[in-house]
């Protein structure tokens, strides 16, 4: 059965923050210390997932892969809060919280402890946010954390933060990776990112680069199930890192993997009508696009983004590498997305335009692609589209950690990409991407209009300011060509049905914690 899309609404502040309070007031469930499961809820195994994006680091305060590596994460770490499938927010590692202006006051759990037995305290918090907020840190979640101008230890079990201006969107940073507690013991230890110690539901055991990865259960875990019973339920989680989608698809239907990330359409489609397969549109879609390099010559002159932008078929690329299961739409938005926007479209198809517009010369480009299906067919189509067009495409199959490096240098002309939305918040999908010292500016953008609009929209809790902004947003990068958006896979949750309770944040990525295996 479908599950409709839920995306996280932006209440206004006094809404949002009054509610995560009524939340954060009420303990989770069995604070008691028996280790008893309710009858019929199975306890124990392993679960072994295929997974298609292997993390470069296990660290969350210099995570770049924002659409994958959360699904890990989730795994060793704790927030200091929680963000429901809702929305809205509950206890976490802070059990209770308050703002009063600028003014941000965390209450936080006792008797917690990492996987090192360092004690969780306002100390350590401290010590995390400090990290994060420390420019020689070079973390990736600096910006989330950027009104942010002092954090305090009040007590141990109080911290404070003081904001430079009101954040509506503080309460979503801190229930994900930059709210994420790392023992600061560990930090200090060094090798860090390969090493990670949290407070999660799994003690982290080994990594294997390009093989797997392994979490053992916290036994000592401090979250217990609604029904008073302790998680995690597992005694394990195997991540088998895989890249090509025939293995994943053929290791889901004879039992290897009891979970997978993500599968094409192509795959997917062959799994219909197993029974001992699960399928679930979740609202998740895989957003194609494909970023242009303005920091240097094709892409430096708007009227090259324009023709490559006419050039492009993107329904008909989407025909061709997803089997008909895609959306199509001018931006990172859904149809279902509040900024969405019907009227923004991207130019029209028109390659006699396109090559008209070029002055009759070929333009040499070449165009990054990972070496990971259906990627290099998209690569293919786009390149013989690009050459109707009076291009001379050439394509770069790369791994996907080397067209990463590619893309930091900014070494390329033009790059294949795809991310997972919705994400917790557009601020996430379009600031990485589009602020002038976004983490994930591929293009070299330094457009001071972008960075207004998208200044204006993550400093209001006015919905209708935000939307405004947003809209303002896609039309900018859409009318400059900056990047040209493709297709949108629809991306379900896919695994065994003996696998029951796995949680899903706002944006789709799990949690294990509940997760069990039927025998």
């Amino acid at each position: 059965m479908d599950t409709p899309s839920v995306h996280p609404a932006l209440l206004s502040r006094r809404a949002l923050l009054g509610g995560a309070v009524a939340l954060g007031a009420v303990a989770l469930a069995g604070c008691g210390t028996d280790d008893g499961t309710s009858a019929g809820t199975a306890r124990g195994g392993i679960l072994t997932v295929g997974f298609d994006n292997e993390p470069t680091t296990l660290d969350p305060a210099l995570s770049s892969a924002i659409s994958s590596d959360r699904n890990v994460l989730n795994l060793f770490y704790d927030s200091l809060l929680r963000q429901e499938r809702d929305g809205s927010f509950g206890p976490a590692l802070a059990e209770k919280w308050t703002v009063d202006g600028l003014t941000a006051t965390f209450t936080l759990r006792t008797g917690v402890t990492f996987h090192d037995g360092t004690a969780f305290d306002a100390e350590a918090a401290a010590f995390n946010l400090r990290r994060v907020l420390d420019p020689a840190t070079k973390s990736t979640k600096t910006a989330a954390l950027r009104k942010v101008a002092s954090v305090d230890v009040v007590d141990p079990r109080t911290l404070r933060l003081t904001l430079s201006a009101a954040d509506p969107l503080l309460l979503v940073q801190l229930a994900h990776e930059p709210g994420m507690m790392a023992s600061p013991t560990a930090v200090k230890a060094g090798d860090y990112g390969r090493k990670p110690v949290g407070t999660g539901p799994f003690v982290f055991d080994a990594w294997r680069s390009k093989v797997q990865l392994t979490g053992k259960r916290n036994a000592t875990y401090w979250r217990r199930a609604a029904d008073g019973s302790a998680l995690p339920r597992l005694d394990q989680v195997v991540f088998r890192f895989v890249t090509d989608t025939k293995v994943l698809r053929a290791e889901l239907a004879t039992g290897g993997v009891q979970l997978v990330r993500a599968l094409p359409p192509e795959e997917y489609g062959q799994l219909a009508g197993d029974r001992q397969i699960t399928m679930t549109d979740i609202g998740v879609r895989r957003s194609y696009y494909v970023a242009l390099n303005t920091t240097r010559a094709p892409f430096n002159d708007p009227k090259v983004r324009e023709a490559f932008a006419m050039a492009i078929d993107r329904d008909g690329v989407g025909k061709a590498a997803a089997a008909g299961q895609y959306d199509l739409a001018p931006s990172f938005a859904t149809a279902k997305d509040w900024f969405y926007d019907p009227s923004i479209t991207p130019p029209p198809l028109d390659p006699a335009k396109a090559k008209a517009a070029l002055g009759g010369k070929a333009v040499p480009i070449t165009v990054l692609a990972r070496r990971r299906a259906p990627d290099p067919t998209i690569a293919e189509l786009l390149q013989s589209q690009l050459t109707a067009a009076g291009f001379a495409p050439k394509v770069e199959v790369l791994e996907s950690q080397t067209q990463l490096d590619r893309m930091r240098k900014q070494d390329f002309d033009a790059t294949l990409l795809v991310i997972d939305i919705p994400r917790l918040d557009p601020s996430l999908s379009f600031d990485p991407y589009f602020a002038s010292k976004g983490s994930n500016n591929w293009s070299g953008l330094a457009d001071p209009t972008l960075d207004e609009l998208l200044a204006r929209a993550a400093g209001s809790d006015d919905r209708a300011v935000r939307k405004a902004a947003y809209v303002d947003v896609q039309k900018r990068v859409v009318g400059q060509n900056y990047w040209i958006f493709l297709h949108q896979p629809k991306s379900p949750l896919i695994h065994s049905a003996k696998l029951d309770g796995v949680v899903l944040n706002v944006d789709g990525q799990w949690r294990l914690d509940e997760a069990t295996l039927k025998s």
